[in-house]
């Protein structure tokens, strides 16, 4: 059945190569945060010695079930750019082994797809000061519905040029439960979280007539969410040499 789940999602993902990330949550161990940092600093010094030329951002996490987390993200990668690495993979793992294994409390590793037919966002830009995520869960029989949903909201809002904040979204192609989506908006202030005076079901009212139940659709398609915010750390992200 997860199998069954998992190519439903992955299946309807735009046409063309999927563009993926990889996606890290580490916990520090207990008190050792400050040696986490420095050992993701060290860490990098591996990446640049071996001029890998795929961007790696860290953020932490700083509100929901997750706050301190690390989350580290390489986005940007097709499947097959991820193939022909293994000694380059061999040696990461032996360096992580070194540097931030033995202050690391756990880590979860998931790889997602960039959804450019569901996002306003572009994938690719400078990381902003922090940015909002939500995850959203849906149940299987709601699927098509939710994405539908999803479609419809973006096109209202072109139609009506609602001042929302642009949204990349990405799901889940393997790593955790699913169908699973997420959607990251940028926020480069805390005045970036005030919302619309108009409220976004009265906008999709005014645009599809009074009986419209958009929102409730996509609510209805949804099993529970989990919202967070992730504050970019710069002075442990590695950026390749230009």
């Amino acid at each position: 059945v997860g199998f069954l789940l998992l190519g439903a999602a992955v299946g309807m993902s735009q046409a063309g190569a999927d563009r993926v990330c990889e996606v890290n949550d580490s916990t520090a161990k207990p008190g050792a945060e400050k040696q986490f940092e420095a050992a993701r600093v060290k860490h990098n010094e591996f990446h640049k010695n071996e001029k890998d030329k795929w961007a790696i951002a860290i953020f932490e996490v700083t509100t929901g079930p997750s706050t301190g987390d690390y989350i580290t993200v390489t986005c940007g990668m097709t499947w097959k750019d991820m193939d022909g690495h293994e000694d380059m993979d061999k040696r990461d793992g032996e360096d992580i082994l070194k540097t931030i294994a033995p202050v690391t409390a756990s880590n979860k590793a998931s790889y997602y797809i960039f959804r450019s037919e569901l996002s306003t966002g572009k994938e690719d830009g400078p990381a902003a000061k922090r940015m909002t995520v939500v995850h959203y869960f849906v149940k299987p029989e709601g699927l098509a519905v939710f994405t539908d949903s999803i479609k419809r909201i973006n096109q209202a809002i072109e139609k009506t040029k609602y001042p929302s904040k642009p949204t990349r979204w990405y799901s889940l192609a393997n790593g955790g439960i699913g169908p699973h989506f997420v959607a990251v908006t940028d926020r480069n202030s805390w005045a970036d979280m005030q919302a619309p005076e108009q409220t976004l079901t009265d906008m999709l009212k005014q645009t599809y007539g009074p009986d419209d139940k958009t929102i409730q659709n996509l609510r209805e398609a949804v099993d529970h969410t989990v919202s967070e915010m992730l504050v970019f750390r710069p002075d442990l992200s590695y950026s390749p040499a230009q």
